[in-house]
This record gives structure tokens, C-alpha cells and sequence, in this order.
């Protein structure tokens, strides 16, 4: 038995061997990953994506910055509170307002402070992958129940025809995801377990990037939450505190993105960025980009916040689609199935 570069076990036929595979490398599935390290196991953590975070993402284009997911977030619960502060000492995160934003573009002071990343909200997650075996830019092809003389454990194979196995798996991607690889490696799930998770659903998100040629005027603190359709969301993340040009951040509304989700780009820029108000005044470079959100936030969530899958080696689910939907959910349901697969391994 070898090891890997990342330090993890690698078995004759260049198999890497952890205690438990995380898929996704959201906040749940970094901090759920943390809490299994620190509890003296082996993980390997993988994400399909380039990089780190799902939607706690920020994209460069030009001089601009742009947090296009996850906008901000709120720490009221204690253990996330705590979280947070270590963020904050380490630099990671910062305050950007503390106000609720009405959709008619006033401001209402509540004093529950909304964090953001400090250089954009995928900072957050790079702070957290750091000291773990986090493999990017991995594609699950599917996962297997592997029996052998050991006992049965989890078989993941990756799109590239590469291997990795693991004693228990911490699945956090989106539901239909999930099921889709279960599916694709023959695993077959209680039928009730099934009907549960299969009646979770979600809302899409069209977004919208876009640079600008001079201020964005809109009001204090950068922000304006129409919270309807077409447009939930606008943002200038130059007054956020990330960009150091005017950068625009527009999100859809769910109706309005389910209804042009297979439309041309130029169609969603130019319906979702006419209707921002007064921009006008601030003509938009030539810098647009449109990112699609297919799980975007959920519409029909599942209670708790993780779930044992019965029948099978330790198998746990964790993510934003259980209660709390937001950053502090999501990490909420991270450590609980954390604590739940410590339980069963």
C-alpha cells in the first residue's frame, strides 16, 4: 500500500482509500469533512467544479469581481455565530451591512449583521479546504457498493476511469444529482427513502455579470432586493467591497429563470439587465456573462437537517435542500451528518 501525493492511502491498482469520500466541496461538505478529520479519519473530499465552494462563488472577468451565487449571509444561530468569528479573525469574512433591504428599495435597520467574503464568498471556502485532501475538477461517473473480503464499502468512479474507495460516503451535492449517481452504479434504494428524496425539489437562478462603465447608483449599501420577477437580486459589487470597478450582479427570479432557462444568452441580459432600475445612467462595457443555477436554492425542502440512507455501508446526506436552505443551514446540516456518520462508522 502507497500513498498519494495528497497523503491518502493508494491501493496496488493505484486506488485511492479513505474512510469516507465527501461529495461537494459546498461549506456542508467542508465543514461535515473538518469535523471527520478532527474525529481522527481519513477523507477525501471531490467536486466536479474548477474549484471550491458550489455557490459560494466568485468569478473574475476584466478588472471585475463578482460574487454570482451565495450573496451574503447572517450568523444568529450559536455554533454558526462561533464559526464565523474564527472567519473573521482569520480575515475571511467581513461585515457588509446590517440592514433589511424592502423591496421597494428602502432600508429597515434590524442589527443582524450580513457577512460577505472578504475578497468575494468563494474566500470562505478555500479557507476551509485548507488541510484537506479536496480533488477539484472530479466528476462522478457513479458510486457502487463494493463487497469484498473486508466487508462492504463504497467504490466511486470517476469520469476519467480513475477509482476511489471509501468506508462510508457524505453525499451533499443536490438530490436529483445524488440519485442519479446511486442509479448509475446499480443502488438500489428502500422504496419509501426513495419517494422521500425524489419529492425534493429546487428553484433555478439565472444570473447575470455584467461590468460598467461608471457607478451603478444604486442605494446604500449597494444592494436593492426586489425579491420578485423577473429580477430577486441586484447587486454592485464595487460597493460591496470586492470589485475594485462596477461590477453588477443580477439575479432572476424562479419564474422568470424556469421561464428562460434554454433562452439565447443575449435574450437573458438584455430582459434581466433592462430591467434594473436607472442603469441607464451607467451604460454596460463590454464585459457580460450569464451563469445558470440549476439548484439554486430549494423549493421543497427536507426536514432535519441530514439523512441516513438505511440498507447500505454508512451512507449520510447533507446540503442546503435540508431545513435552512442558507449558508447557516447548509452548515448546519454539514455537522449533523458529520455527527450522524461518526455514529455509524
Amino acid at each position: 500500500m502507497s500513498t498519494s501525493q495528497s497523503g491518502s492511502p493508494v491501493d496496488p491498482n493505484g486506488t485511492s482509500i479513505a474512510d469516507v469520500l465527501v461529495v461537494g466541496a459546498g461549506i456542508a461538505g467542508l465543514l461535515a469533512a473538518h469535523r471527520l478529520v478532527d474525529a481522527g479519519h481519513s477523507v477525501i473530499v471531490v467536486d466536479k467544479g474548477r474549484g471550491v465552494g458550489g455557490r459560494l462563488a466568485t468569478r473574475r472577468m476584466g478588472e471585475g469581481v463578482f460574487d454570482h451565487g451565495a450573496q451574503f449571509f447572517t450568523s444568529s444561530e450559536p455554533a454558526f455565530a462561533a464559526e464565523v468569528a474564527r472567519w473573521e479573525a482569520a480575515g475571511v469574512v467581513e461585515q457588509w451591512f446590517d440592514t433589511r433591504l424592502e423591496p421597494d428599495g428602502s432600508v429597515v435597520p434590524d442589527g443582524h449583521p450580513r457577512w460577505r467574503g472578504s475578497t468575494g464568498m468563494t474566500a470562505i471556502a478555500k479557507h476551509l479546504a485548507i488541510g484537506l485532501d479536496v480533488r477539484t475538477s472530479t466528476r462522478l461517473a457513479s458510486l457502487q457498493v463494493d463487497t469484498d473480503d473486508s466487508g462492504d464499502s463504497w467504490r466511486a468512479i470517476v469520469d476519467d476511469g480513475t477509482e476511489l474507495r471509501a468506508g462510508a460516503v457524505l453525499l451533499t451535492a443536490p438530490i436529483p444529482q445524488t440519485l442519479d449517481l446511486l442509479a448509475a452504479g446499480g443502488v438500489m434504494l428502500d422504496r419509501a427513502e426513495r419517494e422521500e428524496l425524489e419529492s425534493a425539489s429546487y428553484h433555478p437562478c439565472l444570473a447575470v455579470m455584467a461590468l460598467l462603465d461608471g457607478p451603478s447608483g444604486l442605494p446604500e449599501p449597494g444592494a436593492l432586493r426586489p425579491g420578485g420577477e423577473p429580477l430577486d437580486w441586484v447587486a454592485d459589487n464595487q460597493r460591496k467591497g470586492i470589485s475594485p470597478v462596477p461590477s453588477l450582479t443580477v439575479h432572476a427570479g424562479p419564474a422568470t429563470s424556469r421561464a428562460m432557462w434554454d433562452a439565447p444568452d443575449a435574450e437573458v441580459i438584455a430582459t434581466l439587465l433592462g430591467a434594473v432600475p436607472g442603469l441607464a445612467a451607467s451604460p454596460v462595457a463590454d464585459g457580460v456573462q450569464v451563469q445558470r443555477w440549476r439548484f439554486a436554492r430549494p423549493d421543497v425542502g427536507l426536514e432535519g437537517f441530514t439523512r441516513k440512507i438505511s440498507g447500505l455501508p454508512p451512507a449520510v446526506l447533507a446540503g442546503d435542500i435540508f431545513d435552512g436552505s442558507r449558508v447557516p443551514g447548509a452548515a448546519a446540516s454539514g455537522w449533523a451528518a458529520a455527527e450522524l456518520l461518526l455514529s455509524l462508522i
